[in-house]
């Protein structure tokens, strides 16, 4: 399929010092990878894109259009036309599959005010959810506009997830909000017989980060979702003014490359280039809300920080064949990629002991049927993932089942999700 943006030959292009300058900054990704003693690496946050995750995770490296503002700012270049997302809502649960349907059932019969725990069919769906996958709910609103080489865009996402041994008192995990505005811009041009599309984006990106304990969890579970978790709650000061959080704001720099020849495509992504700082203060979320009230986070900390955070370099590959069926392609037009994220371990908390490679390999499949329903199926990080699209015009669905693993090997710390899309693409 033919790009609509203009297309330039190689000579063209390194005669442009604007062009010259971009490349160059594509070429120094591996100044990022020299990382001070002191600073501690943040997970990246990023929805759970169910077109993405029923994929194995990936196409993140040879996305197009509005996805690859946020994900390869190389695929804007490769873009055939211009697409308005207006909005796309996901919402997504950190659930195992088979817990799901009677963990929603058990909310659902309203059944909250059972004295005994162990006939309370939600404590006894939760405790089953925390203590064998962790269990979490996020959520994230998105919109933007790709077309002729450029993109901006934004998104808003919510997530949390809590895990542990014991249920309610033995929970630990993340609750995480983020805002973050991308504007990217990339330049196709020819290379003999093959197509290549150099890309970049700026993401200024607002987040408020907390590190949930034990005994916030329980109060957690007990003012949100409504249940008793035995403790003692006329002892208890306000949740909000026990919460505390990381919050403030960095300025992320992402490039790409993509290279077509003929059906197959390979790219390689470079995702906070020369590491993010995020500029931090510690207040409790009482403090965090009063200030978004007035327009803004709180200006100073209440409480020192003595390390910096960042979100660290990750370099990532891929490749995607889609093979010309000729006739038969309106009918069934398949698609197969794989990609190695994060390839140089830069993202590893502990460089000693690092994440298996089987931990970074994403692989998956789509096979589009009469131009409107796709079925999608891969392997994430040695899991097998699921899902379906279906395009009504206007309205795109996209619904995925998939696995993740939260520890250094397959089979350490498997967590289940799935998660759902409805968009509104022009």
């Amino acid at each position: 399929m033919e790009c609509s943006t203009t297309v330039i030959d190689a000579t063209t292009f390194l005669s442009t010092p604007r062009r010259v300058l971009l490349l160059a900054v594509l070429l120094c990704v591996g100044g990022g990878f020299t990382l001070a003693a002191d600073p501690v690496k943040q997970r990246e946050f990023q929805p759970m894109n169910p077109t993405v995750m029923a994929q194995g995770g990936s196409s993140r490296v040879t996305a197009t259009g509005y996805a690859g503002l946020f994900q390869n700012p190389a695929g804007l270049g490769f873009t055939p036309e211009p697409e308005l997302v207006l909005p796309s809502y996901t919402v997504w649960v950190h659930s195992r599959p088979d817990l799901l349907l009677s963990t929603i059932g058990a909310f659902s019969a309203d059944e909250t005010e059972t004295e005994d725990e162990d006939d309370n069919p939600i404590l006894t769906s939760l405790r089953d959810q925390f203590t064998t996958n962790g269990f979490g709910l996020g959520t994230s609103l998105g919109l933007g506009w790709a077309g002729n080489g450029l993109g901006f865009g934004m998104n808003l996402g919510l997530d949390s997830f809590l895990y542990g041994e014991t249920f309610p008192l033995g929970l630990e995990g993340e609750i995480n909000a983020q805002f973050s505005f991308a504007i990217g811009y990339a330049q196709p041009f020819d290379l003999g017989p093959v197509q290549l599309s150099v890309g970049g984006a700026l993401r200024p990106t607002l987040r408020i980060t907390s590190f949930v304990t034990s005994e916030t969890a329980a109060n957690l579970i007990s003012t949100f979702l409504g249940v008793d978790t035995g403790g003692d709650e006329e002892d208890q000061p306000e949740l909000l003014d026990t919460l505390r959080a990381l919050n403030g704001w960095g300025v992320a720099f992402d490039a790409g490359l993509m290279a077509r020849w003929r059906p197959v495509t390979v790219g390689v992504q470079a995702r906070n280039l020369l590491n993010t700082n995020m500029r931090y203060s510690s207040n409790t979320m009482n403090e965090i809300l009063d200030a978004l009230s007035s327009g803004g986070l709180p200006g100073t900390a209440s409480e020192d920080l003595t390390r910096d955070y960042i979100t660290p370099l990750e370099v990532s590959f891929g490749a995607a064949w889609d093979p010309d069926l000729g006739a038969i392609g309106s009918i069934v037009d398949p698609r197969i990629h794989f990609e190695i994220r994060d390839a140089f371990l830069t993202t590893d908390q502990d460089r000693e002991r690092p994440r298996s490679y089987w931990t970074r390999l994403h692989m998956g499949t789509e096979l589009r049927l009469l131009s409107f329903f796709d079925l999608r199926l891969g392997i994430n990080q040695g899991y097998v993932t699921t899902g379906f699209g279906v395009n009504l015009g206007v309205l795109r669905v996209n619904y995925a089942i998939y696995r993740q693993e939260f520890g250094r090997y397959p089979g350490d710390r498997p967590v289940g999700g799935s998660a759902l899309e409805f968009a509104l693409q022009y």
